[in-house]
């Protein structure tokens, strides 16, 4: 497993150029003197912990999150229709998803999913004129011009086997009040474009359409990633809101009908997958989690619905036998576990431990991390696996702390809350 990880991570671009961002004071590119060990977080949880936690427990902790930036009009935007929102992560790229199909589906001049599934490559790559909203491109369409869309997360430019070939990975620091902000982004690119696979190939008559697009939403509501159904939900509907102000695809007001995908512990996504394919959905927009994807992906490809995700980053993905019907916005976890990988590295550790969720993204993360840790020159002491619903985390990190690592890299979703009380009792954290 690790060879083949590290023949998907050398073909990413070497060079991730760091940008910084606004703000960012004098953190930016300093190294962090040496302390007994330095925790990193991932995009499952990098979140906003506020007063959970004692005042300081995350100061000092960086985390890294794939995606683009959110703009001020874009967070107002999400805001108007959840004022509730405190995280944006993957907003845009949910705001994306919806796009690109829908601009797909106006190249096809059809609803039926294979059909725009023919077209997601088309309207998203060169050559074309660029255009960057469904107005200007929808109109570009319609008079018979071809088109290179650029969403709110940047080109899209989707290889043949449904992902993005560039992506962009935040990285971001804690500080006393124990919410995070961006210290800078990385950008990757992805120089393969790989044959698809026959399995891969659009086959099939498909899902009838009937002319109306209809999109399901498939994202959690519930379980240890339901802090990212709020931003991605919220980004959905704007798209959706803004489809249909524009006059709707085809001629037609666009229907967005929703359902809860969970964590996969219980696993309900499956039966919540076929409230949407009861519902006619052409589209389904989600999940937010790998493991969660791959149990239900066979259910929607195999109905002959368009799959289209705007977070998944498990390289299991790359080869999945979907009928050319899958698609996502994230390249996979080799770019998110090469920038954290050099984060690590610039601050100057050199001997890392990682603790991680044991499910398909939690082993792909951590593969990754290893693979790009290691080409860095750095040691992997230590990568011990844990079982997200465990009564107790005390035995895995007083593993982890016998490695004696100098950095921890923590791949996990809520359970986090659990894990960091351990790491400090077993005095491997103490904050700033």
């Amino acid at each position: 497993m690790n060879r083949r990880l590290t023949g998907l991570t050398a073909a990413i671009a070497v060079s991730l150029s760091l940008t910084a961002c606004s703000g960012s004071g004098d953190q930016e590119g300093a190294a962090q003197p040496a302390k007994k060990t330095q925790i990193y977080l991932v995009d499952g949880n990098t979140t906003q912990y506020g007063d959970e936690f004692k005042a300081g427990t995350f100061d000092g902790v960086k985390g890294v999150i794939p995606g683009g930036k959110s703009t001020g009009e874009f967070r107002d935007r999400l805001l108007s229709v959840d004022p509730g929102l405190k995280d944006f992560a993957y907003a845009v790229e949910s705001y994306d998803s919806v796009i690109v199909t829908a601009l797909a589906a106006e190249a096809a001049k059809s609803d039926k999913p294979n059909l725009i599934a023919a077209k997601m490559r088309d309207v998203s790559n060169a050559p074309g004129e660029k255009c960057t909203t469904y107005a200007a491109c929808a109109k570009l369409l319609r008079a018979g011009s071809e088109i290179d869309f650029d969403g709110l997360s940047g080109p899209i430019d989707l290889n043949r086997t449904g992902s993005p070939s560039a992506a962009s990975v935040g990285v971001f620091q804690y500080g006393k009040d124990n919410t995070y902000q961006p210290i800078g982004y990385e950008t990757g690119k992805v120089s393969a474009d790989p044959e698809p696979l026959p399995e891969q190939e659009i086959s099939g008559s498909g899902a009838p359409g009937d002319g109306r697009l209809v999109f399901g939403s498939l994202l959690p509501q519930t379980g240890d990633l339901s802090y990212l159904g709020p931003p991605m939900s919220a980004g959905v509907k704007v798209a959706v809101d803004e489809l249909n102000d524009q006059g709707g695809v085809l001629g037609e007001d666009v229907r967005l009908v929703s359902a809860d995908s969970g964590d996969g512990t219980p696993n309900i996504a499956p039966q919540e997958t076929d409230k949407l394919l009861d519902q006619d959905a052409d589209v389904i927009v989600g999940t937010a989690s790998s493991s969660v994807s791959l149990s239900v992906l066979d259910k929607i490809v195999n109905a002959g619905v368009l799959n289209i995700s705007p977070s998944v980053t498990s390289p299991a993905f790359d080869t999945f036998p979907d009928r050319g019907l899958f698609f996502r916005l994230m390249q996979s976890d080799a770019l998110q576990g090469g920038v954290l990988a050099n984060t690590m590295s610039n601050d100057g550790y050199t001997d890392i431990a990682i603790l991680v969720r044991q499910d398909a993204w939690g082993q792909g993360l951590a593969a990754g991390i290893e693979a790009a840790f290691g080409a860095s020159g750095g040691n992997v002491v230590a990568t011990r696996f844990y079982a997200a619903d465990s009564g107790g985390f005390t035995a895995e990190v007083n593993a982890v702390k016998a490695a004696d690592p100098d950095a921890i890299a923590l791949v996990g979703f809520d359970e986090t809350k659990k894990i960091v009380p351990e790491l400090i009792k077993a005095g491997l954290w103490m904050g700033r």
